[in-house]
C-alpha cells in the first residue's frame, strides 16, 4: 500500500465537562481558586453526556457536626479563535467575553431543586487550561447532603487529517473534584451517541486494543476510544441512538473520562480485505441509482501498488485462508446496527455464495462462476446443498446475511 503524509486539521469549542470544584475566591484579584476540604464529600454523581449537552447531578454530603457554608466552581475552557489549528489569543477578561461564554453554555444549576445563582468568574490561578469558573455558595447543615445539578450546551472536539481520518471527541474531567474529601465514592457517566455502528467495538487505555467497525455503505471503518472501559454499550431503538454508561466506584479523580469516535477511510492494517471484497462487486454497486464512487479514489487500481484482486486470488488461495476472510468481512461489517441497504445486500450476497463456493455449489449465474473460478481451491460439485451442509458458524452467518437479500 501506498504511504501518505498526513497533515491534521483541529477544530476546538469551548467544553465545560468538569466536575464542581470546592474553592475559595481570592480576595485581591477576585479569581477562583481550588482548594481541599476534609468536610465535604462527593457521595456520587450522574453524568449525562448528548451530542450538545451535558446534565450532572452531584450528591454532596457534609461530614462534620457543623454548618458549613461553602464555595463551589464549575470550570470553563474557552477559545476566543476556533477553526483549522485553533489558534488562541490570550483571553480577554471584559464584559463581552462573558456574555459570548454565558450565551454559548446557558449555564443553569439548582440545589435540591430551587435556583442557584451562579456568577462567571476568571480563574485565579489557571487550573488545567480552565479560564473561567461558574461560581456559587452552598450551605450545609451538619450532616446535610445536597443535591446539586448543573446542566449547560457544550461542544465538542473534532479533527480530521490529510488521508482520511476524522474524530470527535468528548471528555469529562474528573480530577476537579479531587477537592472535596477522600474518593468520589460513585459516579455514572451516560452518553448518548447519534452514531449506529462506531461503539459497538473499543479499545481502552489500560489494553490498547483496536477492533474497527466497516461501515459498508460509505466504505470506512468506525471504532471508539475509551479512558475506562464501558460497563454496558445498547442501541435504543425508540431514541434512535447508541447508549454507552460507565459506572465507577471509589474513583480517585485524577484521569479524565473521555470517549472519541473515529472515522477513517478503507485504509487500515486490514485494508486488502475490503479491497478485494470491493472489487468483487464494483460493477453490482455502480448499478445502484445514486451510487457515487468519486471520493473514494482510494480504491482505484492506479492508486494502489498492485491490484487488490491479485492479492485476493493469490493470499486467499486455500480454502482456510478464504473463509477467514469471509469472517472477518463479516464480524466487522455485518453487526446488529448495520442497516438494511442495497449497498449492503451487495456485500451480503457476497459473503452467501461465498460460503455455498466453499462447499462446491455449481452457479448458475457466469459471473459469480467466473469469480470464484479463479480460486484453485474451487471445484463446482453440486447444484444442490442443504442446512446439514454448512457449520453451526456458517449457519448463524447465512441467517443475519439472508435478512439484507
Amino acid at each position: 500500500m501506498k504511504k501518505f503524509l498526513s497533515i491534521l486539521f483541529l477544530i476546538m469549542v469551548g467544553t465545560a465537562f468538569s466536575d464542581d470544584a470546592h474553592g475559595f475566591i481570592e480576595p485581591t484579584i477576585g479569581g477562583f481558586t481550588i482548594k481541599d476540604t476534609n468536610d465535604i464529600r462527593m457521595m456520587d454523581e450522574v453524568v449525562e453526556i448528548w451530542e450538545n449537552k451535558v446534565k450532572v447531578t452531584f450528591h454532596f454530603k457534609n461530614l462534620s457536626d457543623e454548618k458549613k457554608t461553602v464555595t463551589i466552581g464549575f470550570p470553563v475552557q474557552w477559545h476566543e479563535e476556533v477553526g483549522v489549528g485553533a489558534r488562541e489569543k490570550p483571553l480577554k477578561n471584559d464584559e463581552k467575553t462573558k456574555k459570548e461564554i454565558e450565551e454559548y453554555y446557558n449555564f443553569r444549576s439548582t440545589c435540591n431543586g430551587k435556583k442557584l445563582e451562579r456568577k462567571l468568574i476568571v480563574s485565579a490561578n489557571v487550573y488545567n487550561s480552565f479560564d473561567f469558573w461558574f461560581t456559587t455558595e452552598l450551605v450545609f447543615e451538619p450532616g446535610q447532603t445536597l443535591e446539586v445539578v448543573d446542566e449547560y450546551n457544550a461542544g465538542n472536539i473534532t479533527g480530521s487529517d490529510s488521508i482520511g481520518l476524522s474524530w470527535d471527541s468528548w471528555s469529562y474531567v474528573l480530577s476537579t473534584g479531587s477537592s472535596w474529601y477522600s474518593t468520589i465514592a460513585k459516579a455514572t457517566i451516560i452518553f448518548h451517541s447519534k452514531y449506529k455502528y462506531q461503539w459497538i467495538k473499543y479499545y481502552v487505555e489500560e489494553n490498547y486494543k483496536r477492533d474497527y467497525i466497516w461501515d459498508i455503505d460509505n466504505m470506512t471503518y468506525h471504532w471508539g476510544y475509551f479512558s475506562y472501559k464501558p460497563t454496558s454499550i445498547k442501541y435504543d431503538k425508540k431514541n434512535k441512538e447508541t447508549v454507552l454508561t460507565w459506572v465507577l466506584e471509589n474513583i480517585e479523580p485524577r484521569k479524565e473520562w473521555k470517549a472519541t469516535e473515529y472515522r477513517s477511510s478503507i485504509r487500515s492494517p486490514d485494508d486488502e480485505i475490503q479491497e478485494f471484497a470491493y472489487d468483487l462487486v464494483k460493477d453490482e454497486l455502480f448499478k445502484i441509482p445514486g451510487y457515487n464512487n468519486d471520493s473514494k479514489w482510494w480504491l482505484d487500481d492506479e492508486y494502489r501498488n498492485n491490484s487488490a484482486s491479485d492479492w485476493g486470488y493469490k493470499e486467499l488461495g486455500n480454502k482456510e485462508k478464504f473463509y477467514v476472510w469471509v469472517r472477518k468481512l463479516y464480524e466487522s461489517g455485518f453487526t446488529e446496527f448495520q442497516p438494511k441497504t442495497k449497498v449492503a445486500g451487495i456485500y451480503a450476497q457476497l459473503l452467501i455464495n461465498s460460503i455455498y463456493a466453499i462447499h462446491g455449489y455449481r452457479f448458475k449465474n457466469e459471473s459469480w462462476a467466473q469469480k470464484f473460478s479463479k480460486f484453485d481451491w474451487y471445484e463446482p460439485a453440486t447444484s444442490e446443498i442443504s442446512d446439514a451442509d454448512f457449520s453451526i458458524e456458517e449457519k448463524l452467518m447465512l441467517k443475519r446475511l439472508m435478512e439484507y437479500r
